[in-house]
């Protein structure tokens, strides 16, 4: 299955603004995503060390339930939170089809960050 950056971003952005850390209060989009592939996102979220999820046992096999981001989460959301800022940072990325590699859009938004801070010139 393809990594949806767009949908990383997303599933972040949705476990962020949730009321709490319980998995009921995270409402992810199933309107545009079957569950196989939110599931599949959440695990990889999860492996990367971005969220803390669950994994339960189905008749129809694993689904990954997310539940808290981490630090490491918390850090790239606060870089990707503006949606005019993810739109040129996916452009300098050289997002095409989800694959430019998650290490230089971190990257990128890192350095975008610093710039606003003050700590890099332009």
């Amino acid at each position: 299955m393809k990594r949806n950056i767009d949908l990383v971003r997303n599933i972040l952005l949705a476990i962020e603004s949730s009321a709490d850390d319980e998995p009921a209060s995270i409402r992810l989009d199933h309107r545009n995503n079957s569950d196989i592939v939110l599931s599949h996102h959440v695990r990889a979220l999860h492996e990367a060390g971005l969220i803390h999820a669950i994994e339960s046992r189905r008749s129809e096999g694993s689904v990954w339930t997310p539940h808290a981001l981490t630090w490491e989460g918390h850090e790239f959301v606060a870089m990707v939170r503006n949606d005019g800022d993810w739109q040129e940072l996916k452009q300098t990325a050289g997002v095409q089809n989800d694959d430019a590699p998650f290490e230089i859009i971190k990257a990128l938004a890192l350095q975008k960050a610093q710039k606003r801070a003050g700590l890099l010139k332009s």
